[in-house]
């Protein structure tokens, strides 16, 4: 854990921070090299970007206070002051939803953007986790696995844990927990290397969206499992995250299903080909 980086002209700039900033600049790279190679206006993309950053940290910041009420509702400068990483599915779902009017107003086909999208999403999911691992936050439960991991005084596991009374006077780190950022970040690793390898022979419009929302949903259930954070709220059996990994796992196989029957190509070429007249200039 190295939450702070370093102290810029009095700005204090945390790793987390510098890895959420990586993140975004990442798949903005990625999205709009791609974007242009098979068609689409460089514009277009910008814009798009645009509204999808802007409104996937307002996103994720509103589920985040939403979810923790109680908390936020006694201390309402924490709202927009506070160090906590947001809630990923509320930034996720707000991007969907502002981004939506743009893409029909330029007449471009939702589906064709969230092929052009997963990959890389996924790419910068894992990237922003090991912000998460580096800042402390979003941590697992207890274990005594050989991989388990202590946090240090004021971390956000070490103070849960102080709460709850499970550490003994003059503790320097937290109980050995899972490191569930460590987890998430390989599996979305793992999840942009499998939608690349699935692009390559991409049958269908939508085939790499669905399949991100089917195996972003079954793996981000499962590793709930084993989160310890207390600020993601929880909702009967499961935690808030769960209940939206479900809904999208149930929203990725259906649509899988459904739009595989119908084979519609892609909205543009996998690769954007070159016409003879350029294959003979040289």
């Amino acid at each position: 854990m190295h939450p702070h980086l370093i102290n810029l002209f009095g700005v204090e700039i945390t790793t987390y921070g510098l890895m959420v900033a990586v993140a975004f600049a990442l798949l903005w790279w990625n999205v709009v090299r791609r974007g242009i190679k098979i068609g689409y206006e460089d514009v277009f993309l910008q814009n798009l970007l645009t509204i999808i950053v802007i409104s996937a940290m307002a996103g994720s910041r509103v589920l985040l206070v939403i979810v923790n009420w109680d908390y936020y509702a006694a201390n309402p400068s924490q709202i927009l002051f506070s160090r906590e990483a947001g809630v990923y599915l509320g930034g996720f779902l707000a991007a969907i939803l502002f981004s939506f009017p743009y893409i029909r107003k330029h007449d471009k086909s939702i589906l064709g953007i969230a092929d052009l999208f997963s990959p890389y999403l996924a790419l910068s999911h894992g990237i922003g986790r090991i912000g998460c691992f580096l800042f402390g936050c979003c941590y697992g439960s207890r274990c005594n696995l050989p991989w388990a991991v202590q946090f240090p005084q004021d971390s956000p596991a070490f103070v849960d844990q102080w709460n709850q009374s499970l550490l003994d006077a003059g503790a320097m780190h937290s109980l050995p927990v899972h490191p569930t950022q460590l987890y998430s970040a390989f599996f979305n690793f793992t999840l942009c290397i499998l939608l690349l390898t699935i692009r390559k022979r991409q049958r269908f419009r939508g085939q790499l969206a669905f399949s991100y929302l089917t195996m972003y949903g079954g793996g981000r259930f499962l590793i709930e499992f084993v989160r310890g954070d207390q600020l993601r709220g929880n909702w009967g059996w499961f935690s808030t995250s769960q209940w939206g990994s479900f809904l999208l796992l149930c929203i990725g196989l259906i649509g899988y299903i459904q739009f595989r029957r119908r084979a519609v190509p892609p909205e543009y070429p996998i690769e954007k080909q070159t016409s003879p007249a350029e294959s003979t200039m040289t």
